[in-house]
């Protein structure tokens, strides 16, 4: 697989390779039919403008062309994970997203566990194991719960469901809320890297989505592996870089993936619409 990169003249990223410059700093029309279109947004759940914000740029990039899936990166619910906060947090902001089609994937984050009501979250949005998968058009989803990164059966459950047969064309790709690679605030999650890193390799996966540090950060690929930190849907913190580092930025935002046949692209883009990043994997 091959990576390239397009930047807005009005961003310096952090890059560790030259990068071409697009015509102007808005989002340009999707080019051609895609398959599969998926919103990703990280740490949303703050019930706050900034969240709602995120929620409205999607819903205005949407108009055409409808996301088939809303995926939430952790965090669901600020500060303690509360259920019965979960229409302020989550369906109420995003419902614009969901009554037009899109299916909500949640992720849980750390969060989302500190008042022991994760499994009723995770119920009341449709899933009953905090690890599992979602087909959308061509792509498998696979979403791990990396709060339990320890857990030996989680693990288990991951090579024998990368390691399972797919029709030919099928992407295989990987959400999490802690990241495996990361220069931002809270960095690395090394036991997932440990645990994970070496599997998604393994199976070719090309691409892991994590939120957790509130920034936008796309690496280098690592082993052939692109990792992308989507976790400012709704706060901000002051991001790095590290050697692994391509792209950087302390903006809000969402990941807008589109999906082809032939080609995954990934556009970042901010509250007012303008690109913090796109970047192409090809098969």
């Amino acid at each position: 697989m091959s990576i390239t990169l397009l930047s807005p003249p009005n961003f310096t990223p952090f890059n560790n390779e030259a990068s071409s410059p697009i015509a102007g700093d808005t989002v340009p029309p999707i080019a051609g039919n895609p398959e599969a279109r998926i919103s990703v947004a990280g740490d949303t759940g703050t019930r706050t403008e900034a969240e709602h914000a995120t929620a409205r740029r999607m819903a205005l990039e949407a108009q055409d062309d409808p996301y088939d899936a809303l995926l939430l990166l952790g965090d669901l619910i600020y500060e303690d994970g509360e259920v019965a906060l979960l229409g302020d947090a989550v369906t109420e902001p995003f419902s614009p997203i969901i009554d037009a089609g899109a299916e909500l994937i949640p992720v849980l984050g750390n969060h989302d566990y500190r008042s022991n009501e994760q499994q009723q979250i995770l119920a009341a949005l449709g899933q009953d194991n905090p690890w599992y998968v979602e087909q959308i058009a061509s792509v498998r989803l696979i979403v791990l719960d990396s709060n339990r990164v320890e857990d030996p059966a989680q693990t288990a459950w991951l090579r024998n469901t990368l390691a399972e047969p797919t029709p030919d064309r099928t992407w295989t790709l990987v959400a999490m809320h802690h990241p495996a690679y990361s220069a931002g605030h809270h960095g690395s999650d090394l036991a997932v890297r440990r645990a994970w890193s070496p599997l998604f390799a393994e199976f070719d996966v090309p691409l892991v989505l994590a939120g957790h540090d509130h920034d936008y950060q796309r690496s280098l690929p690592q082993d052939g592996v692109t990792y992308v930190v989507s976790g400012a849907g709704a706060k901000l913190r002051p991001t790095g870089r590290e050697d692994f580092t391509k792209v950087s930025s302390s903006t809000l935002h969402y990941l807008d993936l589109l999906v082809y046949d032939e080609r995954l692209i990934g556009r970042a883009i901010t509250q007012s619409g303008t690109l913090i990043d796109t970047f192409t994997i090809e098969r």
